[in-house]
């Protein structure tokens, strides 16, 4: 049989949902179009970040259950984060008050603030607070550091809970840096923790904006526990272009991507 491209897309993600794997030459025969042909299609779909190439073929994108530590996140596309954290800062405006959610990408903005003028900072993240003390102590920045201290997740560097919760109730801020562990239009912001969830949902509450910060690893992932809608964010920063699929729903919900 002969399949049109979009449906053929679609037949596709289909038979790695079913399998975990796919041939391009099983591909081929099967819907009655050359390997070159398929070969671009798979190569589309991984450009959309919905399918892994490998030699031959192509896999299903799988994700750990249980989110790598903080130490072991630091360096995984450490040049990606490093640009995302740099355009991210650039967002900032002298006289601000920020949130910095947990992260590794969102820590990356940290070092890229100190020409900002009389920021306020708030942080649930132990490795973004020993930055700003240290940026602090070296006459880097001279702002204010507040720490929404709570139960700590070691892992993570991180705290959260009811005690952070309560402390966020009594604050309100111009910009909020979200870090997530994915991010799609159809399951919106998504994380590992249902704690570091409802903390991140809390902070994005409490802001005027929100500013997603993800790396291209993160897009159209979905993870375990939802953190908001698509709809709730003003601005997503990313090291690559937004997926063409989501354009459309990009201008309908008024989202700005950014490209670092």
């Amino acid at each position: 049989m002969t399949v049109f491209l979009d449906e053929r897309k679609n037949l596709i993600l289909y038979e790695l949902d079913n399998y975990g794997k796919v041939s391009v030459t099983q591909l081929a025969k099967k819907f009655g179009v050359t390997t070159e042909t398929i070969r671009r299609d798979l190569d589309a779909l991984e450009a959309e970040y919905k399918l892994k190439r490998t030699h031959g073929g192509a896999i299903k994108i799988s994700f750990d259950k249980r989110e790598p530590s903080h130490i072991q996140k630091k360096d995984v596309y450490r040049e990606e984060k490093q640009r995302i954290g740099n355009k991210a800062a650039s967002l900032i405006n002298d006289n601000d008050v920020i949130a910095i959610d947990a992260g590794t990408t969102t820590c990356e903005i940290l070092y890229h603030i100190k020409n900002k003028k009389n920021i306020t900072i708030l942080l649930n993240t132990v490795a973004g607070l020993n930055i700003m003390i240290d940026l602090k102590n070296k006459g880097i920045f001279d702002g204010k550091i507040i720490f929404l201290g709570g139960e700590i997740n070691a892992d993570q560097l991180s705290c959260y809970g009811p005690i952070s919760e309560n402390l966020l109730n009594n604050f309100y801020v111009d910009k909020a840096f979200i870090g997530v562990g994915g991010v799609s239009l159809q399951n919106g912001l998504t994380g590992y923790d249902v704690n570091e969830a409802n903390l991140s949902k809390k902070i994005m509450e409490n802001a005027k904006e929100v500013i997603i910060v993800a790396d291209h690893s993160k897009i159209g992932v979905r993870n375990f526990y939802k953190i908001s809608d698509i709809e709730d964010v003003d601005v997503i920063v990313s090291d690559v272009e937004a997926p063409n699929e989501w354009n459309n729903s990009l201008n309908e919900y008024e989202i700005k991507w950014i490209k670092a």
